[in-house]
């Protein structure tokens, strides 16, 4: 699948130079963003639409997604008369991948809504009026679809580290919930035939204002003041997700599962602020918060709404909107990060056949990965005993 972007390409600090259809390219190797245009639309998009499932709170990278696309902005499930063709948004508020009792058992406190009930949700509204698929068609539709999971398990640990604050107890978790995560990508595949999978990872957790207040140890990068042990941590969930979509891939060679580097996306934005309009005096300030409540502007006893707590009037310069929700302006260019020329979406964004080399070298792939998740869980157990704990 092709993305038209604007042709025109410039490049900070460099000669203007013409690179074809990109659109916001991140090169890892040089730091540097290639910038073109406002929009990076589908040519010929073989897509009908889009089913998300996540948090409500960060919606609007669905409908970011579904711009790249070139597709409808998506409704959600609970308006009247929803058109199940045209897309749907399953998405909840603080929605977690865990069931609550997975909670409990652990000794945290059960959370309101669950990545289960939006599964269910999706279920129901599919066999709605049909005895069973094949009866009705849906199928046939989901094979042209896109199933968009933005940041699973995201909630599970914030909900965990508000109520634990041990980033190596909750690095417990990790094995559940991506497992949970793997289960619900396998039921959609098993029971409707869905054949497109974009599966996000989770951004740099350290990065993120919430979190660097709850853990204010002095463990930061010079540069960008990020937390390295929530950051290792960040780094062993999408490792382990990683994992579980190569098995996927394997095990449903017919399925087409993108994973979405949110992680690279997000710290190439971080690198490139001030390219892109955002503030280096905000950058690790929230847009909605108490003034003066620490070197973030976030305070944790009070959410964005509630008295006392203001936003800023230039919200387009912030990256964060909150604690832990970035501003639609970083939404979409993250969004247009992953998925310009070069961009963070592996395999690439192109659905195309050809599984027999690929699968052999995915699994090479899956060895090597599995050693590496071992070695970053110690190296994230030995930092925690030694910082957080």
């Amino acid at each position: 699948m092709a993305l038209t972007c604007s042709s025109s390409v410039r490049r900070r600090g460099h000669r203007a130079k013409n690179e074809g259809n990109d659109l916001l390219a991140f090169y890892p190797e040089t730091n540097v963003l290639y910038e073109g245009g406002n929009s990076c639309k589908a040519e010929t998009s073989p897509f009908y639409s889009i089913y998300s499932f996540g948090d409500s709170d960060s919606a609007s990278t669905s409908d970011h997604l579904a711009a790249v696309l070139g597709l409808p902005s998506l409704q959600h499930y609970t308006e009247e008369g929803v058109e199940f063709e045209s897309g749907i948004s399953f998405m909840t508020p603080g929605a977690t991948v865990m069931s609550p009792f997975s909670f409990i058992k652990n000794g945290i406190p059960a959370p309101q809504q669950s990545h289960h009930s939006q599964i269910s949700a999706f279920m129901k509204l599919f066999y709605k009026d049909c005895f069973s698929f094949h009866d009705c068609g849906k199928n046939k539709v989901l094979q042209k679809a896109i199933v968009f999971m933005d940041q699973p398990g995201f909630n599970d640990y914030k909900h965990s580290l508000l109520h634990t604050r041990s980033i190596s107890e909750v690095s417990k978790l990790v094995p559940d919930v991506v497992e949970t995560i793997k289960n619900s990508i396998e039921q959609l595949i098993k029971d409707a035939e869905a054949k497109h999978f974009v599966v996000s990872g989770i951004i740099p957790a350290g990065c993120l204002p919430g979190f660097r207040t709850m853990f204010p140890e002095n463990d930061n990068s010079r540069k960008i003041q990020c937390h390295k042990g929530l950051n290792l941590f960040a780094t062993l969930h999408n490792d382990h997700l990683w994992q579980a979509l190569e098995e996927l891939r394997l095990k449903y060679p017919e399925v087409e599962i993108i994973y979405a580097d949110y992680y690279k996306a997000f710290m190439a934005i971080i690198r490139n602020h001030a390219f892109l309009g955002f503030k280096t005096k905000t950058l690790m300030k929230v847009c909605c918060g108490s003034t003066g409540s620490g070197p973030f502007n976030f305070d944790p006893h009070k959410q964005c709404g509630e008295e006392g707590v203001v936003a800023c009037s230039d919200r387009a310069s912030h990256i964060h909107w909150d604690g832990f929700r970035l501003t639609p302006e970083a939404s979409k260019n993250m969004i247009d990060t992953l998925f310009s020329k070069k961009g963070f979406v592996f395999p690439e964004f192109k659905f195309e056949r050809g599984h027999g080399a690929a699968a052999a070298k995915r699994h090479h792939h899956s060895k090597i990965y599995g050693r590496f998740r071992d070695a970053l869980r110690h190296l994230l157990e030995l930092h925690a005993n030694n910082i957080v704990d």
